[in-house]
């Protein structure tokens, strides 16, 4: 039984500094930055803890804007500001042991939840992250679109698509 908490920097999680996603950047990450990201205000975590409350995922969001260039899409969203609110998905990550089983989606559609919380306390225009190769398909899946053809990919999902597909 997995279950999702939110990060608190003041405690010590079980198998933190062992976690292993597969990705040496993302486990980088937990391992050096994710505590003081969230002790600072900079990002928010929420944490995936097994059955032995050991620390097995996680997905961090932090609050961004990106320039109303960036939509240069055929379908983009019209009456932009010039700088555009969004809620960045920073990290998501899963133990290699957990992988491809749906978990993945089950924090994106949490993060999902949030964002659209956060759009109707200060307004947002949805959700925003950087892809590596690995993970394209797998967000292009969930509906994300490319903003650019640079590695990492820049994506993006519409808070009127989030909306759509927690049937809100």
């Amino acid at each position: 039984m997995l279950r999702l908490v939110t990060f608190d920097a003041s405690t010590t999680y079980k198998g933190l500094k062992t976690f292993d996603c597969g990705n040496e950047m993302i486990n980088t990450f937990v391992y050096k930055s994710l505590k003081k990201r969230v002790k600072k205000h900079l990002s928010q975590a929420y944490i995936l803890l097994d059955q032995n409350v050991k620390f097995v995922g996680f997905y961090a969001l932090d609050t961004f804007s990106i320039s109303r260039e960036v939509f240069e899409l055929p379908n983009k969203p019209t009456g932009l500001p010039p700088i555009v609110p969004v809620i960045k998905l920073s990290m998501l990550g899963i133990d290699i042991s957990l992988q491809k089983q749906g978990i993945g989606k089950r924090l994106l559609h949490d993060a999902f939840l949030k964002v659209v919380e956060i759009s109707k306390i200060a307004g947002c225009t949805g959700i925003y992250l950087l892809a590596e190769v690995e993970t394209i398909s797998f967000y292009k899946k969930l509906g994300f679109v490319a903003l650019n053809d640079s590695i990492p990919l820049s994506m993006f999902l519409h808070i009127e698509k989030i909306l759509e597909s927690i049937g809100e």
